[in-house]
């Protein structure tokens, strides 16, 4: 049993009574132990505002408020967390429902509609109430992505045409797929490179053709993806890692000061009102970090390292060019 049910269950047997009822009649209802009764009590009053008070003279629990002030649940309580995977998962179901697995699929969401009344929420509306925009969305071929994924749920090498964004020249190489990753909109392909022997990211809209390899497939496990991966700046490996330096403007330090950049981000208030933020980053592949920084313009200054400074101002002179 969940916590809401836990709560729907308290609420229920508050509501229905005009007198204080005892704990241990509460205890017995709800078939639980006084530990957690308190926690849900204390989860409702100090989160959902429900008045529960105690009668000593009656020895029991009763709702303050009748008539007109009685107190009700609020039909919605959702952290961002949550909604985020409710209206994922309402439009997952809906995509892929009308297809091959619309049979399999209608018991799941029966279920999940189910619980979305448990909770007052309108199945038909989610999408209505809620947009989730996705930012310079780069689309994947069906056919590619199909190959992608089947290698990937198998453990099945792949050999990919692989087209550079900088150039425009193709590589062939035999991968072994790793991981999916959906990143700010987009898909990318965590991989062991046969080619270069390494662990390598490949954007999947770069992937121009895939088929069946003939490397033996080589898996990684997931705590060394996690080590490779995870510590630097967004979506490129750790393999080579510097700690970058940024100062903030006070003019726009507190909405910095309230964004996570990376997990391992550290803030420093400067007596100016101007925020320091240090973060690790790939110096071979800052792309997304100056991306992100050029967002800011004239508010943000890089303080370190130098080759980092030095890449910014290249690319700021040269949109200054554009202009002259």
């Amino acid at each position: 049993m969940d916590g809401f049910d836990r709560m729907y269950d308290l609420h229920k047997i508050l509501s229905k009574r005009s007198t204080p009822i005892p704990l241990a009649d509460i205890l017995s209802q709800m078939e639980c132990s006084r530990a957690t009764f308190n926690r849900v009590k204390r989860h409702m009053t100090d989160f959902l505002g429900a008045p529960i008070a105690y009668s000593r003279e009656l020895g029991g629990y009763y709702y303050e408020g009748q008539g007109e002030d009685r107190y009700e649940l609020p039909g919605i309580w959702l952290n961002q967390e949550e909604l985020h995977a409710l209206v994922l998962i309402h439009g997952l179901l809906a995509d892929i429902g009308s297809g091959l697995l619309r049979n399999q699929l209608a018991p799941v969401k029966q279920r999940f509609e189910q619980l979305l009344a448990q909770r007052a929420i309108d199945s038909c509306a989610l999408a209505d109430k809620v947009r989730m925009v996705g930012a310079t969305y780069r689309p994947v071929q069906h056919d590619q992505f199909v190959k992608i994924a089947n290698a990937l749920f198998h453990e099945q090498s792949l050999h990919i045409h692989y087209e550079s964004r900088v150039d425009g020249t193709i590589t062939q190489r035999d991968i072994s797929p790793q991981r999916l990753v959906h990143y700010r909109g987009n898909w990318y392909l965590d991989s062991w490179c046969h080619m270069r022997k390494g662990l390598r990211t490949f954007a999947l809209e770069c992937i121009k053709h895939g088929a069946p390899g003939t490397a033996i497939f080589k898996k990684i496990p997931a705590a060394d993806l996690d080590a490779h991966f995870l510590p630097t700046y967004g979506i490129f490996s750790a393999q080579h890692q510097a700690q970058a330096e940024l100062l903030f403007s006070p003019a726009i330090a507190r909405r910095v000061r309230d964004e996570e950049w990376h997990p391992q981000q550290i803030l420093e208030w400067r007596d100016d009102g101007s925020l320091l933020m240090r973060l690790p980053f790939n110096p071979e592949t800052p792309q997304e970090l100056l991306k992100d920084i050029l967002s800011y313009g004239d508010e943000v200054k890089i303080l370190g390292p130098a080759s980092l400074q030095a890449l910014i101002a290249i690319k700021l002179q040269r949109a200054c060019a554009l202009y002259q």
